[in-house]
């Protein structure tokens, strides 16, 4: 009973903290962990943003692999919303994306990049997802949070009108990290991530403007690691999965391009079906069934555009040459 009053008068000293409700105050100051304290001012105001004003409060935190973002993010989605679990952290766009409908008023999404920046067609899929997101994101009162390699690898808009906080994760070493620099518009009405993004994109420098302030952070993981190790993984292989299923339907189309190139000019190049399978180095099954395709005009068009008439054999080739 002591501790429990001690802990109202502590609470009771923050004007923030008063406006968030007593149950939940108490909550938070009952954590396993604590966050810094300038971080925690800046959560209580999101709280009450998203309860009190139907706002919804979107975070970017980056910095290289193993410097902590996710127990970051893990932490700050404890502290705003007691039901903050495993579940709420998604490795792909597709999962991300389909959780944000099914959410309710104070909800908290993670969205963890899990080693998926590492190539344009993820840092493709990122974007897009975060442009969806952002559309679906306002009405909803939720607190987002994008765990990214780097906020310049994000999509313009993000970064210039919809992030509310930066938190930069680093460390001086690689064997160092629990350390984070804050950007976010402050009471000089200075929007530092708007003028980091805008001044630090060419070198992927953190140097200017200087930060709101940098802080430490603890190493406490709030869900269980083995199982987060788990699901990123999975998600990883999901995405990898998809990635080169993609790139195995553009190479597909490719190559029914240049078969259908070759084969409507076989009398000019006197090949035969053989012929084509040898030089593309495929069978002469794949050369039929794409062929097959080519009549049903199922496959794309190459450089120019091809005009069929009186079907595959009676057939017309005009070409649009770029100018």
């Amino acid at each position: 009973m002591e501790e429990e009053i001690k802990v109202i008068e502590e609470i009771e000293n923050n004007s923030m903290e008063n406006r968030i409700p007593l149950d939940e105050r108490i909550r938070v100051k009952k954590l396993n962990y604590k966050l810094p304290l300038k971080l925690r001012e800046l959560l209580d105001g999101f709280k009450w943003a998203i309860h009190s004003k139907k706002q919804s409060a979107v975070v970017v935190v980056d910095g290289r692999s193993g410097m902590g973002k996710t127990t970051l993010s893990s932490q700050m989605g404890l502290y705003m919303n007691k039901n903050f679990s495993l579940d709420h952290i998604h490795f792909t766009p597709e999962a991300f994306l389909e959780a944000l409908t099914k959410t309710t008023k104070g909800d908290v999404l993670v969205f963890d990049e899990a080693m998926l920046l590492s190539s344009r067609a993820a840092l493709s899929a990122m974007n897009r997802m975060i442009v969806i997101a952002m559309s679906m994101i306002r009405s909803k009162n939720l607190f987002i949070i994008f765990n990214v390699n780097s906020i310049f690898d994000l999509d313009r808009n993000l970064a210039l009108s919809r992030a509310d906080l930066l938190l930069h994760c680093y460390g001086d070493s690689l064997t160092d990290k629990g350390k984070f620099l804050a950007f976010f518009k402050g009471g000089d009405r200075r929007d530092r991530i708007k003028q980091l993004y805008i001044y630090g994109k060419k070198y992927y420098s953190y140097s200017t403007p200087k930060s709101n302030f940098n802080t430490n952070f603890s190493s406490y993981f709030t869900v269980d690691n083995d199982e987060y190790e788990r699901k990123k993984q999975l998600g990883v292989d999901k995405f990898l999965k998809g990635t080169k299923s993609k790139a195995d339907t553009k190479d597909k189309l490719s190559r029914d391009k240049l078969i259908k190139f070759i084969y409507e000019n076989k009398d000019k190049f006197d090949l035969t079906q053989e012929k084509i399978a040898e030089i593309a180095d495929i069978s002469k099954r794949t050369v039929v069934s794409s062929i097959q395709r080519i009549k049903s005009n199922e496959s794309g068009n190459s450089e120019g555009i091809f005009q069929w008439k009186q079907g595959f054999c009676d057939k017309k080739v005009q070409m649009k040459v770029e100018k």
